[in-house]
């Protein structure tokens, strides 16, 4: 059978008396509906997988509907972000992404499924996440000022990971070879998921990632973590200078995460989505592993999400023909 047609959706909505339910009781359409589906458009393991998989089971206790988180990778987050366009407008599917497919992928002159402006109902920015650079630990060297002299002593030999063409972890690392001049050689994967165990098993030398993923790992030995991408020093990792302070003046990478649905998505079901994702973010379990692991937690209203991603599209806008240079 044909899949359903959002407008299709609409109108069977409207024919049969639901979209007035609707509006009177965010779960009038959901009560007969099947489990809610979060589609991570990456692999699993990197960022915004960590934060699907965290709410979903505090999403589900709250709205007393079943949540399942569904990996859908590829094309720096542009297949799976194209599969909730697509979607019906029903609360039943649901996109945690990054800023990748939604603001940074439409200035990079590449094949677009969706418009990213008005596809989506924006339910909530649910972190702020600094990106960091990471090394095997076989690599030598012990400081970014060690690795710049390393890749400068050794141009187009060294390899750097990242989450895929033009996400937010290889902008990240293309801004840096830009500001310093050096030739490292970008090597793409379908999410930070897939890219940190290429780095734990030496295949590829370092990569630039959220550190909300690369943690547990720096923690454990089996990452060497250089410098952060951030304004400022992170709490989780005290040590850690920034990239600015290292011998990068003016350096900056973050990047956000953040939870839509697919336009048209009946207000009231947005509201209670909303609603029950300020809870579940403000859950002290959810709060204290979010911060140990370096994000920072940011849940606004849909509207006050909506005005981030239309400020972020404009801002990428402005760095197109570098976005149209990467590879």
């Amino acid at each position: 059978m044909m899949m359903t047609t959002r407008r299709a959706f609409l109108g069977r909505l409207a024919a049969t008396g639901l979209a007035g339910a609707a509006a009177a009781s965010p779960f009038a359409v959901w009560a007969q509906a099947r489990p809610v589906r979060v589609v991570v458009p990456f692999a699993p393991g990197g960022g915004a997988d960590l934060i699907a998989r965290l709410l979903s089971p505090h999403l589900q206790q709250i709205i007393g509907q079943p949540f399942y988180v569904e990996n859908r990778a590829g094309a720096a987050g542009r297949i799976g972000t194209g599969v909730v366009a697509q979607a019906d407008p029903d609360g039943q599917t649901l996109l945690t992404t990054t800023e990748s497919s939604l603001v940074i992928a439409p200035h990079m002159g590449v094949p677009m499924s969706y418009d990213p402006l008005k596809d989506f109902a924006p339910i909530s920015l649910l972190t702020r996440n600094t990106v960091i650079l990471v090394v095997h630990p076989s690599v030598p060297v012990n400081s970014l000022q060690d690795y710049i002299a390393l890749a400068r002593a050794k141009p187009g030999q060294l390899f750097y990971a990242s989450s895929g063409v033009g996400g937010p972890n290889h902008l990240a690392g293309e801004i840096f070879k830009q500001m310093t001049g050096l030739d490292i050689v970008h090597v793409p994967y379908p999410g930070t998921g897939a890219a940190i165990p290429a780095v734990i098993s030496n295949q590829v030398g370092a990569m630039w990632g959220f550190m909300a993923g690369l943690i547990p790992h720096i923690r454990g030995g089996s990452l060497k973590v250089l410098a952060v991408g951030g304004k400022d020093r992170s709490p989780a990792l005290p040590d850690v200078p920034t990239v600015a302070e290292a011998g990068v003046p003016g350096y900056e990478a973050a990047s956000w995460i953040g939870l839509l649905a697919p336009a048209a998505t009946p207000q009231p079901i947005v509201d209670k989505l909303w609603s029950a994702a300020d809870t579940a973010m403000q859950d002290a379990a959810v709060k204290d592993l979010l911060l140990r692991d370096g994000s920072e937690i940011v849940v606004s209203k849909p509207d006050e999400f909506r005005r981030v991603i239309e400020s972020d599209y404009a801002k990428y806008g402005k760095l197109a023909d570098l976005l149209r240079t990467v590879k």
